[in-house]
């Protein structure tokens, strides 16, 4: 209300409660819980899925952390710079068959947002996929993506576009992963869906006026997605390759409709790259878990410090492993904070027992017992 644009707001809830009732009508009933519970009427929560541009502006105050612990790990105050606006940079990769030390592929996020507190969960809406995910609080989207169906997702923004190729108050970049997550088995199901979204009017971009960027990736194939809200492209990707993408378009069909490719977008593009070229054969989780720590090129590093105050910073990570040979294999090993300062949290998306040596067997089957299996 203080903004002035409680008019605005509800309006914009409006037109994204009518995308939602007819393609993903149980997550009205995931928002209204919420708000049953947070207190919230629902245009709040589905408004804030769907925000006007600069919506925060400079009027924007990180959540408080005074615990002199967590302050002295990273002050969210001191992540407000200059622009505010410039959360929503990604950094995204995949690495099929023998790229990989073992052969199993690896897919990672690193997510750049404002300083805000993220979740991760198991999630399963009815008639739908189960799926690892984790975002912002009150998102109905997902910033990061491992299906039950043994296939993981990434999602980033694309380059900025025009207005004409832009529809306003549809599913954002992760509206659309959650989507492909409940509703596509394999990776050959997801270009299909993606098309219907467009097809539809229901598909935004990765902000206002800016277009999407899916990476997926299975035990032996890539896919890649780049598209504003009214046209598509992607490419398949097989046997050892690496995929690099942050929040530029690079596919020929897309290109056309970018306006202007952002300079921290092409410096952590190359820098990703330049690591991935130099691990290529000997890549790891491990590995992973380095790229995303990389300061290289500071202020526009993979790994976002809250000191390069450009008004977000980096907020999670994740690395999917999809092994052909053992399921067991295929988890998800999340880092839900920045990653310089947040040990690992593993969840694997499947019924079965997590065999990392760095999540214990006690929890484990108390995870399980809650689940209704046997111990």
């Amino acid at each position: 209300r203080e903004t002035g644009q409680v008019a605005n707001l509800k309006n914009r809830a409006q037109k994204f409660h009518r995308v939602l009732e007819r393609l993903a009508s149980h997550w009205i009933e995931e928002a209204q819980g919420v708000c049953d519970v947070a207190n919230l009427e629902l245009w709040q929560l589905l408004a804030f899925n769907c925000l006007p541009p600069n919506f925060w502006g400079n009027a924007y105050v990180a959540p408080p952390l005074e615990d002199a612990r967590l302050s002295a790990m990273m002050n969210p105050y001191h992540a407000q710079g200059v622009e505010v606006v410039m959360g929503g940079d990604c950094s995204s990769f995949f690495a099929l068959g023998e790229s990989v030390l073992g052969g199993e592929t690896l897919l990672h996020k690193s997510r750049d947002e404002r300083d805000e507190i993220q979740n991760v969960y198991i999630k399963q809406g009815q008639n739908s996929f189960r799926f690892v995910g984790g975002g912002d609080v009150g998102s109905l989207g997902t910033s990061h993506c491992h299906s039950e169906n043994f296939w993981a997702g990434a999602n980033n923004c694309g380059s900025d576009i025009a207005p004409e190729n832009f529809v306003d108050c549809a599913f954002s970049d992760s509206h659309a992963l959650r989507f492909f997550a409940e509703n596509c088995q394999t990776l050959d199901d997801i270009v299909a869906v993606c098309q219907s979204l467009i097809d539809n009017r229901a598909l935004g971009g990765g902000g206002y006026e800016k277009g999407s960027i899916w990476l997926f990736a299975d035990n032996s194939r890539g896919l890649v997605i780049e598209a504003t809200s009214k046209k598509m492209a992607h490419r398949w990707f097989q046997n050892d390759e690496i995929v690099v993408r942050t929040n530029h378009f690079l596919l020929p069909e897309t290109i056309e409709y970018s306006i202007g490719d952002h300079e921290g977008s092409l410096i952590r593009y190359e820098r990703c790259a330049q690591l991935l070229e130099q691990a290529s054969g000997t890549l790891t989780l491990a590995g992973c878990a380095e790229i995303a720590r990389d300061r290289r090129n500071a202020p526009h590093a993979i790994c976002r410090n809250p000191s390069d105050r450009l008004g977000s910073v980096t907020v999670s990570c994740s690395t999917a492993t999809i092994s052909q040979s053992d399921d067991r294999r295929c988890q998800t090993h999340f880092r839900n904070g920045h990653p310089a300062f947040t040990p690992a949290i593993i969840l694997s998306p499947i019924d079965r027992v997590c065999d990392s040596d760095l999540l214990c067997g006690a929890h484990n089957q108390m995870s399980r017992k809650q689940r209704g299996f046997e111990v």
